[in-house]
């Protein structure tokens, strides 16, 4: 019985050290001195992939690092990739307009918003297709300006992109 105890007190206690802002904020912190999108994964139609040294090119310049697979192609025949994007509410409001501005750049358009608690802070998708329908809100080409608005502050840009998406009336996790 005392095993028991101990055992369940040991994950409750390693529950609650994980769970804390400090330890996971250092566990999974990236520098964000320059900017503040740690991860973007994007999936371009095949139409792209002769820009694809131009494309990273442009991403190092930026800073942002690029994995072995960051930048994605459809099939030839596979049609036109999603026209979404996700952004993380870690982001700055400029370098989360830069990702539009590359979406709309390589992608043709954004119509859809991922919800951004579904996601990590400083991560970008363009064109993901890893959520279904529900986690994504349709917008108008007038709600994406509104959202390009260089006048916006980061928290008028997140706040703007929480509304769009319906989140601001979801109630926080309890988890």
């Amino acid at each position: 019985m005392s095993k028991l105890i101990c055992s369940l007190l040991a994950v409750f206690f390693l529950t609650g050290m994980l769970s804390s802002p400090g330890l996971v904020a250092s566990a999974s912190a990236c520098d964000t001195s320059v900017t503040t999108i740690c991860t973007i994964e994007i999936w371009l139609g095949h139409k792209q992939k002769k820009r694809k040294k131009e494309i990273k090119a442009y991403l190092k310049s930026k800073s942002i690092k690029v994995l072995r697979h960051t930048i994605q192609y459809w099939k030839p025949k596979g049609g036109h990739p999603p026209t979404n994007i996700a952004l993380g509410s870690g982001l700055t409001a400029e370098d989360a307009r830069l990702a539009i501005d590359l979406a709309l750049e390589y992608n043709d358009e954004i119509n859809g918003l991922i919800h951004q608690r579904l996601n990590p802070a400083n991560y970008v998708a363009i064109a993901t297709s890893a959520w279904d329908d529900n986690s994504e809100t349709p917008i108008t080409p007038d709600q994406l300006a509104a959202l390009r608005d260089s006048k916006l502050t980061t928290e008028e840009f997140h706040n703007l992109y929480r509304e769009l998406t319906q989140e601001a009336s979801v109630p926080q996790k309890f988890y």
